[in-house]
């Protein structure tokens, strides 16, 4: 059995990536047959999956722990060699693209194929190397500096991700000191944070002129893989939000005043939704026995991946100094298995970040036998309808978790899912807007977040709280810095997930199989592709908001 831990990490020599890059692709360009094209693709598909392992693993011994200096010095040359790596990874992509056999090729793999790899032809360009050079360097400062991060609170010293513990905690007083601790660390740090984001949005700008486009969006849309829907799609998709889930979002937030009798809601009351807070029962070892029989009954399939993840050592759940914040869920493709990272921290999300990275697990773990490296990544908001659905997919069994509470939980679990959906909107907006006005000043920034809470959450206030009150939460939010434009994914995802629990409630052996075929297509198909061959409504329809806000008015008894 591999276990994690003791896999061996060996630093990938730029020059002999790229020869051997090199090398791929003239093979690809002077094969004589399509059977010599298939050939070279099949060696191609085995040395990615081994390059990228070896990248990833690096990437989650990093992430363990952002202290260690030998992987802190990897993962900064990884940063460095990365968009010459990409690259030549492009201009092999390009060879499938150019190929004269393209016909052929387009009837054993599926169009969405080609139509990714021409984005991401046209989001690489060696012009744009020295850019994205600094946009590594850069999006790595962030992570050390937020993960290096410690907060002295109620007697402890704890990362920025450890004290979101106290959250969702029943004593008000104890919730508002929390968010003002955090606050004032992102306070304390605000130079530092202005002066990154600044810089970020200059580099990603030049990179996008330098390719001919106005500014850095047309780019980050190519390299966020927008492929079947536009920026005015997305506009549309806001504009829904604020008309039908900002209402039902105030409407869930009002239900939760009046029954903790809290008055004005304060940003500190947020993230609270019933007067004593939902917790999981027993220990993490506990609870992953208890999701072993969830999964286990769940479906076969489900049981073993589970399973074998544990006993292979795939996941680091448990919230440490040093260790950077979230949690995520990577693939380690030439060993066939997912590895999951998160920060527990004795709360409800705990299981939620479980159940929610183990549909990103499952979605790794068969993709990983699609045919083709080119196929075997799927789209972002694809990705996290696999991840949000399954937190659904898992309420028959979450009285394993929460006994007594579980209703309490569901309501807080569900009402958290509507309300999320403006906030990731808000993110969105926000990051559309910097981009396309990348003058802006900081303060103009903090002005521009402020404005936009107050707009789609106007149930709620950060008054008082050092850096939130200045408009400054986005700066906390790693998907900015990291990955700009991944955050709408995450609220198409949570609509379409919505679907799923609705769904669910109806027939759960059907809903589960639904969930199956969605998530068995892999990048075979677009993300609206899916949603019509799976019988879903699309986000992008008007419709589609009224049925999901009817749905949960009904199962929240509002």
């Amino acid at each position: 059995m591999v276990k994690i831990s003791q896999l061996v990490y060996t630093r990938p020599d730029k020059e002999e990536l790229l020869s051997k890059l090199a090398q791929y692709k003239s093979r690809f360009q002077s094969a004589a047959t399509v059977e010599q094209f298939y050939a070279v693709h099949d060696e191609y598909k085995a040395f990615s999956e081994q390059v990228s392992t070896n990248i990833r693993l690096a990437f989650i011994r990093f992430t363990q722990d952002t202290r260690n200096e030998f992987y802190s010095a990897e993962q900064d040359y990884l940063d460095e060699i990365s968009p010459e790596i990409n690259a030549a990874n492009a201009e092999i992509a390009k060879c499938y693209l150019c190929s004269p056999f393209r016909a052929e090729l387009e009837k054993r793999f599926p169009k969405v194929m080609f139509v990714n790899l021409q984005m991401a032809v046209d989001a690489s360009d060696p012009r744009i190397i020295p850019e994205q050079i600094e946009e590594n360097k850069l999006t790595t400062a962030y992570s050390k500096l937020m993960s290096g991060i410690t907060i002295d609170f109620n007697g402890e010293r704890l990362p920025m991700s450890g004290i979101s513990k106290y959250f969702t905690v029943s004593d008000r007083e104890l919730r508002k000191g929390a968010y003002t601790a955090w606050g004032q660390a992102i306070e304390d740090h605000k130079r530092e944070l202005d002066e990154i984001y600044d810089n970020l949005v200059k580099v990603r700008t030049s990179m996008g002129r330098k390719l001919g486009y106005d500014g850095y969006s047309p780019l980050g849309y190519l390299r966020m893989q927008r492929n079947c829907y536009t920026k005015e799609d997305i506009a549309k998709f806001r504009a829904n939000v604020l008309k039908y889930i900002v209402p039902l979002a105030s409407k869930i937030r009002s239900k939760v005043g009046r029954d903790l009798d809290l008055g004005q809601q304060y940003f500190y009351d947020d993230s609270v939704y019933t007067r004593e807070e939902p917790k999981p029962i027993g220990t993490p070892q506990q609870m992953f026995a208890s999701a072993s029989k969830m999964y286990n009954q769940m479906s076969e399939e489900t049981g073993k991946l589970f399973d074998t993840m544990v006993e292979s050592e795939c996941f680091d759940v448990m919230s440490r100094a040093g260790k950077e914040g979230g949690g995520y869920c990577e693939g380690l493709p030439a060993y066939k298995l997912p590895f999951i990272f998160s920060n527990w921290n004795g709360s409800a999300g705990d299981v939620d970040v479980l159940t929610h990275e183990f549909g990103h697990a499952l979605e790794f773990y068969k993709s990983f036998f699609i045919e083709s490296e080119f196929l075997s990544s799927v789209s972002m908001e694809t990705a996290e309808v696999h991840s949000m659905s399954m937190e659904f997919l898992a309420y028959p069994w979450i009285d394993l978790f929460f006994g007594d509470k579980t209703e309490e939980y569901k309501f807080t679990h569900i009402g958290g899912a509507v309300t999320f959906i403006p906030y990731g909107t808000i993110v969105d907006c926000f990051q559309q807007t910097c981009y396309d006005h990348p003058d802006m000043t900081p303060a103009q920034r903090n002005e521009l977040y402020n404005s936009l809470e107050k707009q789609f959450l106007p149930h709620m206030t950060t008054e008082g709280l050092p850096a939130f009150q200045d408009g400054r939460r986005w700066q906390r939010q790693a998907h900015i810095f990291q990955s700009p434009f991944y955050y709408i994914d995450y609220c198409l995802a949570q609509f379409t997930a919505l679907q799923f629990l609705a769904l669910s409630r109806k027939d759960y052996k059907a809903t589960f199989n639904k969930y199956l075929k969605f998530l068995g297509f892999g990048g075979t198909k677009t993300f609206t592709e899916l949603i019509d061959a799976c019988g879903l409504l699309s986000p992008f329809e008007e419709e589609s908001f009224r049925l999901i806000v009817a749905s949960c008015e009904e199962i929240l008894g509002l």
